[in-house]
């Protein structure tokens, strides 16, 4: 495993946690333990590490095409996410989709976070250093 690699998977990991605790700290401003204002302000410090981190990362990290484009549903989802809060005033059938949409953010994240740990598609480096494949013996009589 790669450098680059390696800090995709850290970071996509720590990305999963933060999902974590932002749903924790939803329900401490649901049950009125704190205000909301811990939940907003962390949401947006984690809505951007996806963008600024995560995708720059999945371009040099040589993960699969499919886990490319599951960060790329993940930055939309979570670049998406405090619009749908912030439309509580103006549409409330939007914002309905706030919860649902962290459902997605969270399934993105694992699915991102699982896929970093997987092995990387092999190089034309990598190709080129293995053994070519041993034929199969002649079996005529």
């Amino acid at each position: 495993m790669t450098g680059e690699r390696r800090a995709f998977a850290l970071v996509a990991w720590v990305f999963l946690g933060g999902v974590i605790l932002q749903v924790f700290l939803a329900g401490l401003g649901a049950f009125k333990v704190t205000d909301w204002t811990t939940h907003a302000g962390f949401g947006w410090l984690l809505g951007s590490l996806p963008l600024f981190v995560l995708l720059p990362l999945s371009l040099v990290a040589g993960v699969t095409t499919r886990t490319r484009w599951l960060t790329v549903a993940l930055v939309i989802s979570a670049a998406l996410q405090p619009e749908l809060a912030h439309a509580r005033t103006q549409t409330p059938v939007v914002a309905a989709f706030h919860p649902v949409n962290a459902v997605l953010i969270f399934w993105l994240a694992w699915s991102v976070a699982r896929a970093a740990l997987r092995d990387p598609p092999r190089t034309a480096t990598e190709a080129t250093q293995t053994a070519p494949p041993t034929p199969l013996p002649d079996t005529k009589p």
